[in-house]
């Protein structure tokens, strides 16, 4: 009954017949009749007497449990003792109630209307709800409503939540049914009573019955995003191991695989992340050289180019592969082959943020819908309003494009930048931001531009939005491809409305008089050996690195001598991988 006027009931004739205190202020009570009741008509009457005593309206179901009185309530921080039974010497019988004027059956109860009952929304009505109070629902509440997975014991407190912040953001009742009905904070679902129950909930909030939160509650937990433990087996994971992905571009790509293209300001990673979409979308080549394994619909986010710039780009590459049709002249007849539509698709400058719950969701939409084999996101630093040298804002970024590659069996690429002035050896070690971008990729480039102009001459006259001839030098880094050695790549494209775009590439060969004045011929062995796990002969290492044969023999005994390294009749490893 909640914190009833004992009294008042007892005016309007309705005293139970047992009842006591379950907590201070508060009381549970029984009302006997004179005869037995099939459980839905029990409910009923229930239901009726609830409201009309103004008991708690979400209590009279029958699976409410009642406290044993004389026991210790531990719900609260002092413990209270459970009241005693008081009796009193009513009796009911069951018609008269059912003919008393406030008896509604299972029908509406007074005040109803307030909450009208709706049904669960769709997710597309979902996405339509939120876009009408874009702005207006604060980041954290369009969070929880997004999150697949519920926090063990605070459900209550969440749904509490959420349902207040939607109010203040002024989403009418029904609408905010409609949100928490489909949430994993719905304690109610599957009931039967579950509509009546969050109506209730919200009813109360309108009325501003509650207390407010604590601190903890308001700030509530951090929902995961679609993942739960699933413990597998040794036979199980062994019986993966005949679905490799292999590759989505043959040495350039591993199949639903994340990870990072990386380089210098104009270093073309938009270029040739364009081109990589275009060939897996096409089946064409990617440079025109390496094969793509698995052709299929890839979706580009970019945040960084002008529409017209993307298309300039577009069509200088789809004339490259030869995918822009052609026109015929024969006699007085155009015969014209029409450009095949592929299946690319873009969010173009649309101010596409990462860790905003509300464009997550709008482009897990579009994606259920396209099953793009490969998603581009260019560039970071425009998509993500956080820290990208906090560990602690990349984290819920990275891990939501986890569950993009696996919830959707996508690869997953991420445009990002090198820091100014940094010159580690590895390029994953120059990427700007936190390490733990590096730590996080499975497939990555990183990219160097070594001259503006390939054949060294100085172009005397430049026309409008010409890229000038630019080589570079793309590392290629796949946590278990073993080793691909660098490539050289030249690169032509024509002004606006020109159709020139080529590439040409090559094994890049460091130059060795280079590496010998550096004197860091062990650290290259070391990377070297890193990469991959099986051993490596002396003649192999020279021809990966560029060192002289002479100077990896010498380099090799120091690391040897030192316990860096093994020698096995394989070749060369790192002591680390000996096992």
């Amino acid at each position: 009954m909640d914190a009833v006027d004992i009294e008042q009931i007892d005016k309007q004739g309705l005293l139970p017949t047992h009842y006591w205190e379950s907590s201070p202020g508060r009381y549970q009570g029984l009302w006997e009749l004179d005869q037995l009741l099939e459980p839905p008509d029990a409910e009923a009457l229930n239901k009726s007497l609830s409201y009309r005593i103004g008991a708690d309206k979400g209590g009279w179901d029958l699976t409410q449990v009642l406290r044993i009185p004389g026991t210790i309530n531990h719900k609260y921080p002092e413990k209270p003792t459970v009241g005693r039974i008081i009796r009193s010497d009513e009796h009911y019988h069951y018609h008269s109630l059912r003919e008393a004027e406030w008896f509604t059956g299972n029908g509406p109860s007074p005040d109803e209307d307030i909450v009208p009952n709706v049904h669960e929304a769709s997710r597309e009505e979902v996405l339509a709800i939120l876009s009408r109070y874009h702005g207006k629902i604060p980041r954290k509440v369009l969070t929880l409503l997004f999150a697949t997975t519920a926090t063990h014991g605070k459900r209550s407190d969440i749904l509490w939540y959420i349902e207040h912040e939607l109010h203040d953001a002024g989403v009418p009742p029904s609408e905010i049914l409609a949100l928490v009905k489909g949430s994993v904070w719905n304690k109610y679902r599957g009931r039967k009573d579950e509509n009546e129950r969050l109506r209730r909930e919200i009813k109360k909030i309108l009325e501003n019955t509650l207390q407010e939160p604590t601190t903890a509650e308001k700030e509530g937990p951090t929902p995961s995003y679609g993942f739960s433990f699933k413990i597998e087996d040794y036979g199980e994971v062994l019986g993966k191991i005949g679905s490799q992905p292999g590759w989505l571009v043959e040495g350039f790509w591993t199949r639903r695989s994340h990870g990072i293209v990386a380089g210098e300001p104009k270093s073309m990673k938009s270029i040739l992340t364009l081109d990589l979409a275009i060939s897996i979308a096409s089946g064409k080549p990617f440079l025109n050289q390496f094969d793509v394994k698995e052709k299929g619909p890839v979706l580009i986010v970019q945040n960084e180019n002008a529409d017209w710039i993307m298309r300039d780009r577009m069509e200088k590459m789809m004339v490259d592969k030869g995918l822009a049709g052609e026109v015929k002249v024969q006699g007085s007849r155009l015969h014209v082959t029409w450009p095949k539509r592929i299946p690319l698709y873009f969010i173009n400058q649309q101010g596409y943020q990462l860790n905003e719950p509300m464009h997550r969701a709008l482009l897990e939409e579009a994606i259920r819908q396209i099953r793009p084999v490969l998603i581009i996101f260019d560039p970071l630093y425009l998509m993500f309003d956080g820290d990208v040298n906090s560990a602690k804002d990349l984290n819920p970024v990275l891990n939501w494009l986890l569950y993009l590659k696996t919830e959707y069996k996508a690869g997953v690429v991420v445009v990002h930048h090198w820091n100014k002035g940094s010159t580690p050896k590895r390029g994953g070690q120059r990427m700007l931001g936190s390490t733990t971008l590096h730590g996080w990729v499975e497939s990555a480039w990183y990219i160097e531009v070594t001259s503006r102009n390939p054949d060294g001459e100085e172009s005397a006259e430049v026309n409008p939005g010409e890229t000038p001839p630019i080589s570079l030098v793309l590392e290629r880094e796949f946590r278990s491809a073993g080793i691909h050695p660098k490539v050289e790549l030249n690169v032509s494209m024509g002004g606006f409305q020109e159709s020139t775009y080529s590439v040409s590439v090559k094994q890049h060969a460091k130059k060795k008089k280079q590496v010998e004045e550096t004197g860091d011929e062990q650290d290259l062995i070391v990377e070297l050996l890193t990469l991959n796990k099986k051993p490596l002969s002396s003649r192999t290492i020279s021809e990966h690195t560029g060192i002289s044969r002479r100077k990896v023999a010498t380099a090799l005994t120091q690391l040897a001598s030192r316990g860096e390294i093994v020698k096995s009749s394989g070749g060369y490893k790192l002591k680390s991988l000996r096992a």
